[in-house]
């Protein structure tokens, strides 16, 4: 198998300078090979799946949409400038057939997400590849101009060559980014105690292989892009095996089907670990007044103070939310919570959460085995007894509860700083 990538965020390109040029470039090559028709994704396996089926000012609060906590070294914002962006539009717009118009119409959604980083958003449109190079293009360029980092991680785009389409993720909750952390975390620290003591040779193989975007070379996904949530590699001269997780909500359950088939067969992953969530109701923001805000330190405080409430009386029945403050709810009800971990010819799915209760008292495991992390000939050479990696499901749970609770308390204060303009 192929190793992972080095390769830092892959991004692209429609702003900077003259960003008609970039889409015109794209129009003139897709009005020359006359459009690709959708393609089907025809590795799906059929499964059943069970688990998805306010101021002193007197401030009016803006119209409602998601967001959510937003650390500035991962979702700094990137701005293009209204009358250029509107005259780029225009000039796009002049021979459009309506083939072609639904292809602008997808690239312009996903240029806009890429470019307001709008939080908690997943965004799945069809483009050609010729039209992703040039979205992946002139992202780069943008973030160049307003001197953010290629490396940063979020917004983050993507690529499945098999389905033709362009995925973008913005920075996303403190629950998923936990929840990716905890699993890759724990995992790594038994499988090192593991191996230190019965392998010590083969232990120094095995890394965390982080969020780096990956390049895909095999089948109908070559020339495909994708950065997992987290995951691990194992690197020795004999072969390369790896092991990715993604993170989603239920609402996108059938789009991490999607990655998952793109990673075990594009990439030559070994196994894909599958996290869903589902908050219900989804966040909105508040749209109503809210008198008497002193700031948003202050707010913060007697919010976390109303919260504790809530949340100790929560733990004492395993509820999941909703938490609520000034009339509002800031997280809904953790309504799911499952782990699937799939392999080329099966997969495991066990429930964590249902209708807002926690449904087990202990999950020890999740079928996963120090094996997995080995390629097949790396493993019969080490000569190690096999062992299941734990899973601590009661562990995992408070840190999501936990979770809960800061993104409610990042949620008010992103409200108050950017929609009040507080500070």
């Amino acid at each position: 198998m192929d190793a992972f990538s080095p390769a830092g965020i892959i991004v692209n390109q429609l702003a900077a300078a003259e960003p008609h040029e970039a889409w015109r470039r794209s129009r003139l090559r897709l009005q020359k090979n006359d459009e690709t028709k959708p393609v089907g994704n025809a590795t799906r396996a059929t499964v059943k799946r069970k688990a998805v089926d306010g101021s002193a000012d007197d401030n009016t609060f803006p119209g409602s949409h998601s967001v959510s906590d937003q650390a500035e070294e991962h979702c700094k914002r990137v701005k293009l400038d209204n009358e250029a962006e509107a005259s780029v539009l225009a000039e796009k717009s002049k021979t459009m057939t309506d083939t072609e118009s639904e292809v602008r119409s997808n690239y312009n959604k996903a240029f806009t997400l890429l470019k307001e980083n709008t939080p908690e958003q997943r965004l799945d449109v069809r483009l050609p590849y010729e039209a992703f190079l040039e979205l992946d293009q002139g992202f780069s360029e943008l973030k160049s101009a307003e001197g953010v980092s290629q490396d940063q991680r979020y917004p983050s785009l993507g690529y499945n060559s098999l389905t033709q389409t362009v995925t973008v993720v913005t920075c996303p909750s403190n629950i998923h980014e936990r929840a990716s952390r905890w699993i890759e975390r724990k995992i790594i620290n038994y499988v090192e105690e593991y191996l230190s003591a019965r392998s010590p040779h083969t232990r120094r193989h095995i890394s965390e292989c982080g969020s780096t975007t990956q390049h895909f070379g095999r089948g109908e996904y070559t020339r495909s892009r994708k950065e997992p949530d987290g995951g691990f590699i194992y690197k020795a001269r004999f072969g390369t095996d790896k092991l990715a997780i993604e993170v989603g909500t239920s609402e996108t359950y059938d789009k991490l089907l999607d990655d998952k088939d793109m990673w075990i067969n594009g990439n030559g992953v070994n196994v894909v670990i599958l996290v869903c969530f589902e908050e219900s109701p989804p966040f909105r923001n508040p749209d109503t007044r809210y008198p008497n805000i002193a700031g948003v330190d202050a707010e913060k405080q007697t919010m976390a103070r109303s919260l504790g409430e809530t949340v100790e009386a929560n733990i004492a029945i395993d509820y999941y939310g909703p938490l609520e403050y000034r009339d509002h709810t800031w997280v809904g009800e953790l309504n799911k919570a499952f782990i699937e971990v799939w392999r080329q010819d099966s997969h495991d799915t066990f429930d964590m959460i249902q209708d807002g209760f926690a449904v087990t008292d202990d999950l020890p495991t999740i079928n996963l085995r120090i094996s997995d992390f080995y390629p097949h000939n790396e493993w019969q050479a080490a000569n190690i007894e096999d062992n299941d990696i734990p899973f601590d499901s009661i562990e995992f749970l408070d840190s999501v509860r936990d979770s809960m609770e800061l993104v409610a308390l990042l949620r008010l204060d992103s409200y108050l700083k950017e929609k009040l303009g507080l500070r």
